[in-house]
């Protein structure tokens, strides 16, 4: 079982001239072509790295554009596209899926489909994600079944099912299982055996709430703890929970997949350890801030030219290593600050510990932001480090850098 990066889903509208285009819907978003999307991923799918892509389909077009979709798909992907003509009984694993792009959707089985109109097309609950992010969606389409055509149906390598509770997506021959941030988190606090559960015979996504207007994010800490794949964020939002997510896919070679755990892959072994302190040996990580070099001023302040730099240490994993602390100021020195102090933090589920360094100029008011490093625990390496920092939109600062000298021991 892997963790990836997916972002958000594709909508997809009928347009002019049997043209289908995506665009968010019942807003002032421009529209783009479909198979111009199709053509651009096709182009630099694989660049970065030979893992599967997973494309998220909202599909609200007609029965004739959906057929115009899956004629592009097919012309322009060719031999990428992965569509299995039979479900397969158990998911795909990435490394059976390298250099292959996978479309995540409704699919019909071979009892939905039904004569219409002369045409041979099939009827799926329309339970998509958008009931939940758009309420004029939801009072059109939530109630109603979508027509999809077979030719669409055909090239859906992931069988997508609405969620109506776990006992019932685990008996479906359904593959992926979209939950919102809402239902995702009461899950989590109420029955988080059951999300693990779930997420080891299934794909579970889990997106931002469609409240989040001003594309804000959740903590996407929780929902990897309990075994879900794929934690969708607003990546237009460069705050916490993406630095976050940046770090947590450092490892693995940037490559977007990540290996879970054998806690999280076993059921029994999630249940029994739920106590978290027993997942697996603890370990001390003892950290020397020793100094910065050539740290800028942060982005469109209105301060003088000289800041005082401090930095944050965060550690983001199970509630019991949830940790931060704060070096002194140094005042008037952002060229090259010392701070010689040390941080101490206990962990005792390295496995899913990431940790934070981001660096403010200290204010009488609000302290302002001027970067970040993340990175998973079991990366760090022992002895003198520099690492670079990176501004809220992930730009990586030039010439910008601290050095730490970083000591693990086991518990």
């Amino acid at each position: 079982m892997t963790e990836d990066q997916l972002k958000g889903p594709m909508d997809c509208w009928d347009g002019s001239d049997n043209e289908p285009v995506i665009y968010h819907g019942y807003t002032l978003t421009s529209k783009i072509y479909f198979r111009d999307v199709i053509s651009a991923i096709k182009d630099y799918a694989f660049q970065s790295s030979p893992y599967p892509v997973i494309l998220s389909i909202e599909n609200h077009c007609s029965v004739k554009q959906q057929a115009v979709m899956a004629d592009y798909l097919r012309t322009i992907l060719g031999d990428l596209l992965y569509a299995p003509e039979q479900i397969p009984d158990e998911i795909p694993s990435p490394s059976d899926l390298m250099g292959k792009i996978v479309l995540k959707g409704k699919k019909l089985g071979s009892s939905s489909r039904i004569i219409s109109n002369e045409e041979d097309v099939g009827e799926v609950s329309d339970e998509d994600e958008a009931a939940e992010n758009n309420e004029q969606i939801e009072k059109e389409k939530k109630s109603k079944n979508l027509k999809l055509s077979p030719e669409f149906s055909d090239v859906i390598g992931l069988k997508a099912i609405g969620f109506r509770g776990v006992s019932e997506a685990l008996s479906s021959n359904g593959i992926f299982v979209s939950l919102g941030e809402n239902k995702v988190i009461k899950m989590i606090e109420n029955e988080p055996e059951n999300v693990n559960k779930l997420s080891q015979k299934m794909l579970v996504r889990t997106y931002p709430a469609g409240s989040r207007t001003d594309s804000s994010n959740y903590n996407p800490i929780p929902m990897w703890n309990t075994g879900c794949q794929v934690v969708a964020l607003n990546y237009q939002t460069g705050t916490e929970p993406m630095q976050i997510l940046h770090g947590k896919f450092m490892d693995n070679g940037n490559s977007g997949y990540l290996l879970k755990p054998e806690f999280l892959q076993n059921g029994d072994l999630f249940k029994e350890k739920r106590s978290l302190s027993r997942y697996g040996s603890g370990k001390t990580l003892k950290l020397t801030i020793i100094s910065g070099y050539q740290i800028p001023k942060p982005k469109d302040t209105t301060k003088g030219e000289v800041i005082d730099p401090f930095i944050k240490v965060e550690i983001h994993g199970v509630r019991a290593d949830t940790k931060q602390v704060k070096t002194s100021v140094i005042q008037n020195n952002g060229f090259n600050p010392r701070w010689d102090e040390v941080v101490n933090f206990t962990i005792t589920t390295p496995q899913l510990a990431v940790v934070r360094f981001a660096i403010y100029d200290s204010d009488r008011y609000v302290d302002d932001f001027i970067g970040y490093y993340v990175l998973p625990f079991t990366s760090m390496q022992e002895g003198y480090r520099q690492f670079p920092l990176f501004t809220k939109q992930g730009d990586k600062l030039p010439q910008t850098k601290i050095l730490v000298h970083v000591e693990i021991k086991e518990i």
